[in-house]
């Protein structure tokens, strides 16, 4: 046997590049109502309650109301992510990376899109005619997180909320916004396993799946790493307590001027290397601030 063989092996790299487990769409998006208008700031008109009158006095003069109108407004943010390939990267190596690197930023953008629509929902919106007036969120709307986590208990204090708020009528869109620690710990509490094994089956697809419980529908929006190690919540955890929301669809809006933009251009400036840029405007804003609950819960 020749001891000069080993001349001869090579080394065997696989073709393709693979992406690592991410979020990589909006999940909010289809639980809130979606905008398109263009401008800076856009405002949204609402018109509120009046109480009908009791007529039982022949030939009276017409009583009038005086109608209730209500502005709120969305301010936009612009988010963008580029990275560049230089063009002998692309002769060295065996996989083209650019289809990989659009994705992957259009993932980033839509992980933005979710925790602005988290973040208005909790923070501080603008209403008034010229929107400089804030509006801070409801403290009636928020359950505390009494030394415990997510409950069967909160989840019937939330419904009762926005029941109150005949936010429940009829064909509504019903959404809680948890990560998978609540989902978890949920699903594995008496009440909720012994429902499930009479009607809803949750347990059956290792979590509460796409089916509704209690009349929601449940989301699950997870903490993530960036290249940078830097962790991101889109649900805010401090102190270890974690704070979950829970809204009637048309209670929250996003406002999306124009779809996300992916551009792949080579740079004469930067020796022809091609970038790979994508970048998005979008803002959200509560448009019924008694129908957005704030549900706290201890997360160890």
């Amino acid at each position: 046997m020749s001891d000069e063989i080993t001349t001869a092996m090579v080394d065997t790299y696989n073709q393709g590049i693979e992406i690592l487990a991410q979020q990589t769409r909006t999940k909010l998006a289809p639980h809130v109502r979606q905008e398109s208008k263009n401008g800076e700031r856009v405002s949204f008109d609402q018109i509120g309650l009046v109480a009908a009158q009791k007529a039982d006095i022949r030939h009276q003069d017409t009583q009038y109301v005086n109608t209730p109108h209500r502005r709120r407004w969305v301010l936009h943010d612009d988010w963008d992510v580029a990275d560049l390939i230089d063009k002998k990267d692309l002769i060295d190596i065996l996989s083209d990376p650019g289809g990989s690197y659009s994705q992957v930023m259009l993932n980033a953008l839509n992980r933005e899109r979710d925790a602005t629509l988290i973040s208005q929902a909790l923070g501080t919106n603008y209403i008034g005619k010229l929107g400089t007036t804030a509006q801070a969120f409801l403290a009636a709307n928020q359950i505390a997180h009494g030394g415990t986590g997510f409950t069967l208990a909160k989840v019937r204090t939330a419904m009762k909320i926005l029941k109150q708020a005949n936010g429940v009528e009829g064909d509504v869109d019903l959404t809680v916004a948890w990560t998978s620690y609540q989902e978890d710990e949920f699903i594995n509490t008496t009440e909720v396993k012994s429902i499930d094994y009479n009607t809803q089956r949750v347990l059956v697809d290792g979590g509460m799946g796409d089916g509704k419980f209690y009349g929601f529908n449940y989301v699950r929006l997870e903490d993530w790493t960036d290249q940078e190690a830097t962790v991101h919540r889109i649900l805010p955890l401090a102190g270890g307590v974690r704070t979950c929301v829970a809204w009637v669809k048309q209670a929250l809006l996003e406002n999306m001027p124009a779809v996300p933009m992916i551009r792949v251009d080579p740079l004469p400036t930067k020796k022809y290397s091609w970038q790979y840029f994508a970048a998005a405007s979008f803002g959200a804003t509560r448009m019924q601030d008694n129908l957005v609950v704030q549900i706290d819960v201890q997360e160890t």
